[in-house]
């Protein structure tokens, strides 16, 4: 039997069942495509939907709030309320954050953790003879040192007023105090001083103990120097003792 309007000649049954699937392959090809295409575009609304709700849930909004937000618009709102707008380091919760992610990250991999607790020096002095702005500049000046001078994979955040905490991952601590020794020569250059301390992570350690022992030394090095001074308690002291203001 020979098919019209080709040159085709079935033989067989045989022949005849490979000509209708050959014929049938094209039909079979577009609906795998149709249902491909279509699986593809759910699970990329899916994945955009969570994308979505993650960044709502870090800015604090509720899902109808971001419900006429674009995905990029959401983007830059998190970046923007990520970082400090006075210093451009990243804002204490995301970079609280972040450190949880290094913890988590250093135990995993079986790796060293450090951090260091800052606190700058003469800021309360500079604002009350030169005013707020001084205060700013020594803010932005300190800032701008440990972003040059540390690595490329170390984190910068804004703890607090005239607080910063540096996060060093693959290093312990006697790498990170020399290298915070070395940035405190650097930032002197530039009238800039600042006190430092630093904690490597331990197996019982979460944020917070890392955080206070690190915060702890810090106070310790400003005691040996006779400068402590604690604006969130409102008390000073010299030579390692602590006053109550009069």
């Amino acid at each position: 039997m020979k098919v019209p309007f080709t040159s085709l000649v079935i033989a067989s049954p045989l022949d005849a069942a490979l000509l209708a699937a050959v014929a049938v392959l094209p039909l079979l090809l577009a609906i795998w495509l149709l249902t491909f295409g279509r699986t593809w575009t759910e699970a990329r609304r899916s994945r955009e939907a969570h994308i979505r709700l993650a960044i709502a849930s870090d800015l604090g909004l509720s899902p109808r709030e971001v419900v006429s937000v674009s995905t990029e618009a959401l983007f830059k709102l998190r970046e923007e309320a990520a970082f400090d707008e006075l210093t451009g380091v990243l804002r204490r919760a995301a970079g609280i954050s972040a450190l949880d992610r290094e913890i988590a990250r250093a135990r995993r991999q079986k790796s060293p953790l450090s951090i260091a607790f800052l606190d700058v020096d003469g800021l309360k002095q500079a604002n009350d003879a030169r005013g707020h702005k001084a205060g700013d500049e020594l803010l932005r000046g300190l800032a701008n040192t440990l972003k040059t001078d540390l690595r490329g994979q170390d984190l910068v955040l804004r703890y607090g007023g005239d607080e910063f905490v540096c996060v060093l991952p693959d290093t312990v601590a006697d790498a990170a105090r020399a290298k915070l020794s070395w940035i405190q020569a650097e930032a002197e250059k530039a009238g800039i001083a600042f006190s430092a301390g630093v904690a490597q992570l331990e197996r019982a350690d979460d944020v917070v103990s890392l955080l206070g022992r690190a915060d702890q030394e810090m106070y310790a090095v400003k005691a040996r120097r006779g400068v402590v001074r604690d604006l969130r308690l409102g008390v000073v002291g010299g030579g390692g003792r602590r006053q109550a203001q009069g």
